[in-house]
């Protein structure tokens, strides 16, 4: 009787923690674009450039670092029960936001600011560049 009332509580502690498993909003992506084409303005302007794209859940922003570093994050805010689609601060390039519940994140590596709604990291998207072509993949 005692192994059955244990199965029975294992069962039910498994079910509990599955309910609260923490997923990011993402989606498929996998294109590349040439950076230094004048398509891409926003990308090139500046000491930190940065462009929206299509693709993934809500689109995706690549922010260039240096000339040859490139980071791409979705814009699916990660804030609980949020979903809202991240904006960048055009004040300062360095801010992302989400204007539906003012989560701030910074665009070195998409760590929420302090205050912010959101505890969790952007999710964020593989890139490659090769000099001629920047990659942009899901990681896994």
């Amino acid at each position: 009787m005692n192994k059955r009332l244990l199965i029975f509580l294992s069962l039910i502690a498994v079910i509990f923690v599955s309910c609260n498993e923490d997923t990011y909003d993402y989606g498929y992506v996998n294109f590349n674009i040439d950076p230094e084409s004048t398509e891409y303005f926003n990308l090139n302007t500046g000491n930190r450039g940065w462009e929206y794209f299509e693709g993934g859940m809500r689109g995706v922003v690549i922010f260039r670092k240096n000339y040859g570093e490139y980071i791409c994050f979705e814009r699916s805010c990660t804030a609980e029960d949020c979903h809202g689609r991240l904006e960048v601060d055009e004040s300062n390039n360095a801010i992302i936001y989400c204007p539906k519940c003012n989560s701030q994140y910074i665009y070195v590596d998409g760590s929420p600011i302090e205050g912010s709604s959101s505890n969790r990291l952007l999710y964020q998207y593989c890139t490659y560049y090769d000099y001629v072509n920047l990659w942009v993949y899901n990681c896994n």
